[in-house]
């Protein structure tokens, strides 16, 4: 059995809740019914128990007031019953009994995260409904003694009102069907139109299979596309496609039932007319008439759909084998290419937080402002009783307790002027979010407006139920009609996006009859390039750029003979959008196909125009087409081809002109109120690793070195085909990456931090967050989902200033992957959910960082990290800025000893500050074998040197690792040194000198990884290596700046900052005290260092600079045990033995472990941490040994400065001579 929807919705409307869970949801009558009075906070308040299940009660609670109490009283309420009853959930009551707030708290450990759902009386309640189905018991499921387990009852509680499920297994049998239907495809000669058509069929079979599943159908009929095929194979073999769907498709949905042939009803019977442009014929459609699918494959299709239960609304049918229409979104972010588009299913909380905080945020804002600008000067007519003395603070408060002006306001005014974007829509799961926080506003207006008395309201009302036979239908229509906009570069992803909104309006159907024909949004949700095109368009440039063509009428913008203006000519297509809009109801009986081709004429026409217009804007920023050749001589890329740009090259990009497509928004606006979006993450430049693996698939399968990829990449390109498509594929991205580069509305891309421009890469996350921006009207909201590098990365320093200075950023959450949020990104990948508002400066906004695999959100804990303002810390600008005063890079804090902790660092310089008299740091990187491979040798040879790259060292020690790499040292001093004649001088390589790991990850055991690099070794973009005679260093100072990097405090700010790359960037941005050997605090750590690192031969040099001497035995006074990998300085070839260790020095000897405890004391102490705070990062070590952390605060107290000690402010002492 399963919940009685019909039944369940009459008693939540009628706001029997005891009857709702009792009579239909299975649990068991009160054990305690009589009301129960006490004081709390001040008030009297009344519950009294409705059901109870397990020991998970129910109760209706009132306060002596009639009101529904705010939240602290609310969050007391719930203490005192959570004494009696650990388990229970609470429905706030006003004393009319029209409006409800059903309150649940979500317990982990000490922590409390309150749920809430309002519903008033008249409101549909189809989402309250669909979370109590979950929460529904058959009898079957009791025990002997007829009881649930409390666990199982919890459980259920939990799963009704915390988290809802997304369907996942319907992708997986769908994929197995998806090539064979592609190959089912015949007279489509082109495969990426095959692939499209492929999409549009499915989702057109999904939407029929949606209604008849709902009995929309041919008089109820809930196997109608079952018996059609039956039918049409009776009549002969592979005619129900051309015959029974393509009917069905364009006379029944698409026409009128007046309109029809005789013909067409009889064959595919009672079809209610749905209009909405999805039954129009496709252009794959109109460009090959003679396409057809067999009926064997439909068949398949059909028995795949049968399987599953199929649910158009949000009601779970009780079955799990039930899908809803959020499994086309699911499905279309699977089965496009992610890697190449960085589009990423996002999950249904992500895209309600977003939406409501922006949503939210602009209703509040309004309504509030209404209230301020009337109560400061109310008119004649005016009467105070109508507002509310008070800002509301949350839109749950305002629909709790709205005033009639307020309903009148957000229902006539305020609402459906809101103008939302998603910029990169894909399936639309943003827009289907926003929809969905509209309507939970409009409903919980709407049953209010009923009550209220209001003349105003209910004349609305009146006109509203009379003409259209469902009023929720009424209202969704509305939204997506009025409110809702989108573009994606994939026409394919526009599509689904529509239908997702389509099943969305058809969802609130009853019967059949409720059906209205679906709006037209084709010039709503649109394809193109939201990252190039016209924001705006001057349009005297425009009438220019159109004077210049041969003639007016070859133009085409401006209608022959009547010498329109631009604006003229944008003012006849938006009344042709208009009517297109608006035909399904107004004019039934034009040829809508017709009138949406007579709109495409007008904007083929217009791009004509401002094509020109944008290829002039490239070619004034010197932008040139840059074509890929072959030097077949040489078998490699030869030099490029430039030469002007043509309006071919700029089509291919897809340009979408804002100011065109949106006029309206744009020009007469000023841009839109909110921009939800998740957009791209991918980086624009060619990837030959997916290029060639779309041609091998061993390049696509295996893991390969660099050598074994050329290899492969030599042999695919001796296939002409295969060449002419990777120069193509090659020519592509040099006039984009110009193009962005340059472009003023990209002029954030990129900063100058120390004196140098940052931004190399470009990426698209980036270009959209400018983007969107300028998109936004000045306080509009933005809400995105971004990868954290927009909070830390240096390339991103030019958007964080765009940010903080010309917007207020409201929020900055970031999670790692870790529990796979979304999908097919690597578990250590961050992302942010960022909210702002356009206008204004930043001072302050709301951080969560839970990055570490210990602290990482999974999909039952991201509503309450998103929706839990205990769980965020505030954090102040001028707090960001001391710490990154160049790059406004915010660190990853998580509570406010990090602050504390952090600015006590910040006393002593950063490493990147040039200093006078003391020692300075530079780094330096020396080889890439992405740049070098040429220099590269996998064998030894005589004068070859080994290439030392991080897997090589840890912290103080070698490895038993090699790079497996050797470079002619002869061709590595020709590299190094440059355009420097060689002379023979010494040169870095030659001698020790600090490197460190330029891959790291913050949630390995340590992150800053350095050592003293022994002599007579190359190093890699991946270990990079001080610059010494640019830092003006000495080997004591070196081996100091070692210990200090490698110190538990050190590593402890750095891994608030990085992800998984240590850039020069984040290593300059550290403070280090300059000590040098006149300092007493210098050679206790500088001894304790060196007796780490100097444990072989080739450090005997390092050993003797710095003082350590050795003991009677030979070795050196309480030396690590030894581990010799690189060779001894007198031999420039090493041999093979000398690069694997003996086994045992793979294991820390108890010694170096004791060094390294001391050491990490004495920095502590060197910082002026207290024991607190030095416990506190020790703390944020999960995989550090306890043992070593104990041994870490026992070396600190025994370094416990006296009294009377010298207090040292600086920690800089004078340059040693």
């Amino acid at each position: 059995m399963a919940i009685d929807v019909n039944e369940a919705r009459s008693r939540l409307q009628a706001f029997a809740f005891a009857d709702l869970f009792i009579e239909d949801l299975g649990w068991f009558r009160p054990v305690n019914p009589r009301p129960i009075t006490w004081d709390c906070q001040d008030a009297a308040v009344t519950r009294r128990e409705i059901a109870n299940l397990a020991g998970v009660v129910v109760f209706e609670v009132t306060t002596a007031d009639g009101a529904i109490p705010d939240e602290p009283v609310r969050r007391a309420i719930h203490r005192d019953i959570a004494q009696l009853h650990d388990e229970n959930l609470l429905i706030f009551l006003n004393a009319e009994r029209r409006s409800s707030l059903w309150y649940w708290v979500k317990r982990d450990g000490s922590k409390r995260y309150p749920r809430r759902h309002a519903y008033v009386q008249g409101q549909p309640g189809e989402l309250l409904i669909a979370k109590l189905s979950a929460m529904f018991v058959d009898i079957s499921e009791l025990d002997a003694e007829g009881n649930l387990p409390l666990l199982e009852a919890a459980r259920r509680v939990r799963q009704a009102l915390d988290v809802e499920p997304v369907t996942k297994r319907f992708f997986n049998d769908f994929q197995k069907l998806h090539t064979t239907l592609l190959g089912a495809i015949a007279g489509v000669a082109d495969e990426r139109e095959r692939h499209w058509y492929a999409s549009v069929l499915l989702s057109r079979l999904m939407f029929v299979y949606f209604l008849q599943r709902r009995g929309f159908l041919d008089g109820g009929n809930y196997r109608y596309l079952q018996q059609g095929l039956e039918a049409s194979e009776q009549r002969g073999q592979d005619r129900y496609f051309s015959e029974f769907l393509t009917t069905l498709f364009f006379e029944g949905f698409a026409k009128p039932e007046a309109d029809r042939s005789a013909a067409a009803t009889t064959l595919i019977g009672s079809i209610c007319y749905l209009n909405g442009g999805l039954f129009l014929p496709h252009q794959v459609e109109q460009k090959y008439p003679r396409l057809a699918v067999s009926d064997q494959v439909l068949r398949k299709i059909l028995e795949l759909f049968e399987s599953y239960d199929w649910v158009l609304d949000d009601t779970p049918s009780g079955n799990e084998r039930a899908i809803n229409p959020a499994v086309l979104g699911y499905i279309f972010e699977k089965y496009i290419n992610q890697k190449s588009f960085g589009a990423y299913y996002t999950r249904s909380e992500i895209t309600a937080y977003l939406c409501e905080q922006t949503i939210h945020r602009l209703v509040l804002d309004r309504v509030n402002q209404m209230m301020s600008e009337e109560g400061g000067g109310m008119s004649a007519n005016f009467h105070p009783s109508s507002l509310i003395p008070h800002p509301y603070e949350t839109v749950g408060d305002l629909l709790l307790k709205p005033s009639a002006k307020v309903c009148r306001v957000l229902l006539k005014q305020i609402l459906p002027d809101l103008r939302l974007l998603d910029p990169a829509c894909g399936s639309g799961a943003f827009l289907v979010a926003a929809m969905r926080t509209l309507i939970e506003i409009y409903s919980a207006l709407v049953g209010k407006a009923k009550f209220m008395g209001d003349t105003t309201l209910d004349a609305w009302l009146a006109e509203i139920e009379r003409d259209h036979p469902n009023l929720d239908y009424y209202i969704k229509k509305q939204i997506i009609v009025n409110n809702l906009y989108g573009v994606d570069i994939m026409a394919e992803a526009v599509e689904i996006a529509r239908l997702r909104l389509f099943l969305a309006l058809v969802a609130s159907a009853r019967t059949v009859n409720d059906l209205e024909p679906l709006p037209n949004i084709d010039f709503n949700i649109l394809a193109g390039n939201a990252l190039i095109g016209l924001l705006r368009v001057d349009e005297e440039r425009a009438e220019q750029k159109a004077a210049q063509q041969q003639t007016i009428q070859q133009i085409g913008l401006f209608e022959a003979g009547k010498h329109e203006s631009y604006r003229q000519a944008v003012n006849k297509k938006n009344r042709l959008v208009t009517t297109y809009r608006d035909t399904a109801t107004t004019l039934r009986g034009v040829a809508l196909s017709a009138l949406r081709d007579e709109i495409q004429r007008h904007r083929e026409e217009a791009a004509e125009v401002l094509d020109a217009l944008l290829l002039d804007d490239f070619q004034s920023l010197g932008i040139k087409y840059e074509e890929a050749t072959w030097d077949t001589a040489k078998g490699k890329l030869g030099k490029p081809k430039k030469r002007p740009l043509t309006l071919e090259d700029l089509r291919a990009l897809q340009p979408f002109h804002w100011g065109y497509e949106f006029d309206e928004v744009m020009n007469e606006r000023g841009g839109f109120d909110a921009i939800i979006a998740n957009p791209p993450w991918e980086t624009l430049k060619p990837d030959a690793k997916e290029f060639f693996g779309e041609h091998s698939d061993l390049v696509s399968k295996k893991k390969m070195n660099v050598k074994a990829f050329e290899q492969e990449q030599t042999k695919l390109l001796q296939d002409p085909e295969i060449l002419g498509a990777w120069l193509s594929y090659l020519s592509r991205f040099p006039y984009q990456s110009a193009y962005f580069r340059t472009a003023a509305q990209f002029d954030h891309q990129s900063a100058v931090v120390g004196g140098k421009r940052t931004g190399t890469d470009i990426n698209f996350y980036k270009l959209f967050v400018e983007q969107i921006f300028h998109l936004l009207h000045p306080g509009g909201q933005g809400g995105i989902v971004v990868p954290s590098g927009i909070y830390t990365d240096m390339g991103a320093t030019g958007l964080r200033k765009l940010l903080f200075d010309q917007t207020q950023v409201r929020a900055i959450l970031s999670l790692s992957n870790e529990r796979y949020l979304f999908e097919g990104i690597h578990h250590a990948f961050r992302y942010v959910f960022l909210t702002f508002e356009k206008g204004g400066k930043t001072e302050g906004f709301a951080a969560a960082f839970r990055i570490n695999p210990r602290e990482a959100v999974g999909i039952n804990e991201i509503d309450s990290f998103l929706n839990t303002p205990d769980q965020h810390l505030p954090m102040r600008l001028d707090v960001v800025r001391q710490l990154s005063p160049e790059t406004l890079s915010v660190m990853e804090f998580r509570s406010h000893a990090d602050v504390a902790i952090t600015q006590k660092l910040l006393k002593y310089p950063t490493l990147g500050s040039q200093l006078p008299d003391v020692w300075n740091f530079r780094l330096r990187r020396e080889f890439d074998i992405s740049m070098n491979r040429d220099l590269f040798f996998t064998t030894t040879g005589h004068s070859r040197l080994p290439l030392f790259t991080g897997k090589m060292f840890h912290q103080f020690t070698l490895t038993n690792e090699h790079s497996g790499y050797w470079i002619d040292e002869p061709a590595g001093r020709k590299v190094l040194l440059g355009k420097t004649p060689d002379t023979g001088q010494k040169l870095d390589y030659q001698g020790y000198r600090f490197v460190h790991r330029r891959i790291a990850n913050s949630q390995n055991e340590r992150t800053f990884i350095t050592t003293i690099a022994p002599p007579m070794v190359f190093s890699e973009v991946n270990s990079t290596v001080l610059n010494v005679p640019a830092s003006g260093i000495s080997l004591a100072e070196q081996v100091y700046l070692c210990a200090v990097c490698n110190s538990l405090t050190l590593d402890w700010m750095l891994r608030q900052k990085v992800a998984a790359t240590l850039n020069m960037f984040y290593i300059y941005q550290l403070p280090v005290p300059r000590l040098t050997a006149a300092d007493p605090r210098f050679a206790p750590i500088v001894e304790r260092a060196a007796k780490l690192i100097c444990t072989t031969p080739e450090y005997d040099a390092l050993a003797a600079e710095v003082g350590l001497v050795r003991d009677e035995g030979g070795g050196r006074k309480d030396e690590a045990e030894p581990s010799p990998l690189i060779p001894h300085p007198s031999s420039l070839i090493p041999h093979p033995s000398s690069l694997i260790p003996h086994p045992s020095s793979l294991i820390p000897h108890p010694s170096s472990l004791a060094l390294r405890a001391e050491l990490d004391g004495l920095v502590a102490h060197l910082y002026e941490l207290s024991e607190a705070e030095l416990t506190h990062i020790l703390g944020s070590f999960p995989l550090v040994a306890e043992a070593q952390k104990e041994a870490v605060l026992n070396a600190y107290r025994s370094f416990a400065p006296h009294p009377d000690d010298e207090i040292r402010d600086e920690g800089r002492g004078k340059k040693d001579e």
